[in-house]
């Protein structure tokens, strides 16, 4: 069948949202809203130390959702704030253990189920399928960012 490109864009559009629903389904198992959902993702997904502005701006997140999500995981007391050496305001987000553990009986189980969906497809695959979409996503921008 040969699709025109508004025909692609809707398939595209719908491929995501179907995306957007099994993280959201996913969530709502683990008792979470999406952006708390992603914020535990974030925060075991790279191992790397994240602030509530650095979570603002890798994951696309406004920074009242944020500033909310972690008082709600501080409250009950899945995260911690470290203060940074030499800054004001700016805090490292930390997981207790309690958010640990919640994050490997949870959150590294999707991970897992994500690599094993993601490495079923090939090498070539994956590569191409990266490749397009930091292609579409730069498009896009571009597109969307003009005056």
């Amino acid at each position: 069948m040969n699709q025109t490109s508004k025909e692609q864009m809707g398939l595209l559009n719908q491929q995501y949202k179907a995306l957007d629903s099994i993280y959201h389904n996913v969530a709502v198992k683990f008792g979470l809203s999406d952006s708390i959902f992603w914020i535990f993702y974030a925060l075991c997904e790279s191992g790397q130390e994240y602030t509530q502005n650095d979570l603002c701006n890798d994951w696309f997140y406004p920074k009242q959702t944020v500033n909310s999500a972690i008082s709600k995981l501080v409250t009950d007391g899945y995260v911690w704030l470290e203060t940074v050496p030499g800054t004001r305001n700016r805090k490292i987000v930390r997981l207790t253990d309690a958010g640990k553990r919640f994050s490997e009986q949870n959150v590294q189980v999707l991970m897992e189920a994500e690599q094993r969906a993601f490495g079923r497809l090939t090498q070539q695959e994956r590569q191409t399928y990266l490749a397009l979409m930091g292609k579409h996503l730069s498009f896009l921008r571009e597109e969307t960012e003009k005056p």
